[in-house]
């Protein structure tokens, strides 16, 4: 899929080339997807902490969920989302790339893939992985249905919140527990199952130990915390279906949409803490009548339409207009709150020069490991913007990802995904986007403000495989 002129025009390509009309790429339709060989391949499934074999977790599988309802099994029985059988996961089979631009006139890129090697096509790097201390192609990549949750050291999977059914207010005002923030938890580890609000508090770092923890590994050789190298194919499978960046119009229905519009006044009759806290809001799960599709499920449909949500929202009443956005079964790609993407360094020489690395695995913080790629190079001059609405990738990383190198858009021009920039220094990134910013949040999204140490109430993880 091609996109010229500072992304004022996109086309679909290849078998789907007959679904344009002379203003470009026509809107995604059920035909379109079932065209797409890779994505309609992606399906939930729930996976036992114990990988037989790291190369190929495909083996592991306790089951498959139905493909249009995720309450049950692929069977028809009744399937279990809250942990006691394993993490809810989303299977991702393995495609290759191809990626075509013009030094000449770099506006213009396009973006292949297939679901076989051909002339011309590289395997995507997600697929890469390092495995015990080897570097190893693998079939399939896992990602968690679910934003991460927090599972404590009792194996209880926890809220952030205390629940007091005599207290005032009850259930629309709790109380933050201090435990319950990753940061401060004992040996937690990141989950993914239905039903509980997001953890956050914790750095990129903590998180990973926490994703780590499920099994034990010490090197993301079999569970880790999502990769920008698995975010990077999630991203290449949206944008090659639904021809647009613009994901929140895509999967939410507008470009301000999808958990990413609440007022940010309203949280100071929510939680203790006032409303800057920016706490999550809306707890996993809610989309598993969509099953492997994508779409999105209304608040409404599932909290009634005023005080049915398990954090009060004060008199936001047009929030309620708001939805939960779903693409291929990974619920919540954005908003509620940001996710922590390992693998990835950022190391701005100032603020517009950036050397950025990545790695398949091993991951590490702030000084570069021989396991990382320089993806970004500054070479002395500068190759990144300032913050902004996001109109041209970076050509140099185009097949290692998505990663700004024009701004100038806005949430309904250009590539419609902000990117929040930093000042000189190492630097993580965090992406997707929170229940406050708007505009701001989508598939695209990149944070890339915040140094290793940084943790905050709002920024969490995904578990992935």
């Amino acid at each position: 899929m091609p996109v010229g002129e500072a992304a004022g025009r996109y086309d679909r390509l290849g078998a789907l080339g007959s679904f344009n009309d002379t203003l470009g790429a026509l809107p995604w339709n059920e035909e379109i997807a079932s065209r797409c060989t890779v994505q309609r391949r992606m399906r939930r499934c729930v996976m036992p902490d114990a990988i037989a074999d790291p190369h190929n977790p495909h083996k592991s599988v306790a089951y498959y969920l139905h493909p249009a309802d995720s309450t049950k099994k692929a069977d028809g029985t009744a399937a279990n989302l809250d942990g006691a059988d394993g993490q809810v996961m989303v299977e991702i089979p393995k495609f290759w790339q191809k990626v075509v631009w013009d030094e000449a006139d770099p506006d213009v890129m396009e973006w292949w893939i297939s679901d076989r090697a051909l002339s011309g096509y590289t395997v995507h790097p997600a697929f890469q992985k390092i495995i015990g201390g080897v570097l190893l192609e693998v079939p399939y990549r896992y990602i968690g249905a679910y934003m991460g949750v927090l599972q404590d050291d009792n194996d209880v999977f926890r809220d952030y919140y205390d629940v007091d059914e005599e207290a005032a207010n009850y259930p629309h005002v709790r109380t933050v527990t201090t435990e319950r923030k990753l940061q401060t938890a004992t040996t937690p580890r990141l989950a993914s199952v239905r039903g509980k609000l997001p953890v956050g508090t914790g750095t990129r770092a903590e998180f990973r130990a926490a994703a780590r923890r499920r099994d034990g590994n010490s090197d993301d050789s079999t569970w880790r915390l999502t990769d920008w190298n698995l975010w990077s194919a999630v991203q290449l499978l949206f944008l090659t279906e639904y021809a647009t960046f613009d994901s929140q119009l895509a999967l939410a229905g507008g470009s301000d949409k999808g958990l990413s519009n609440l007022a940010p006044g309203t949280w100071a009759a929510s939680v203790s803490g006032g409303s800057s806290t920016y706490l999550p809001i809306v707890p996993t799960g809610g989309t598993e009548s969509l099953g492997n599709a994508s779409g999105n499920v209304a608040l409404t449909a599932l909290y009634g339409s005023g005080n049915g949500l398990p954090v009060y929202t004060g008199s936001a009443n047009s929030y309620w207009t708001d939805v939960i956005p779903c693409y291929r079964g990974i619920e919540s790609p954005f908003g509620n709150i940001w996710q922590w993407l390992d693998g990835i360094i950022l190391d701005f020489n100032t603020a517009a020069r950036l050397d950025a690395h990545t790695a398949p695995g091993s991951f590490v913080d702030d000084n570069p490991s021989a396991d990382y790629t320089k993806i970004i190079a500054h070479a002395g001059v500068d190759n990144v913007p300032a913050s902004g609405y996001s109109t041209r990738i970076h050509e140099l990383a185009a097949l290692c990802g998505f990663y700004p190198r024009v701004v100038g858009g806005s949430n309904i021009t250009g590539l419609a995904d902000y990117y929040n920039a930093a000042s000189a220094g190492m630097r993580v990134v965090a992406v997707g986007g929170s229940s406050h910013i708007a505009g701001h949040a989508g598939v695209f999204y990149v944070l890339a403000s915040y140094g290793s140490a940084f943790r905050f109430t709002s920024i969490g993880g995904r578990l992935c495989l």
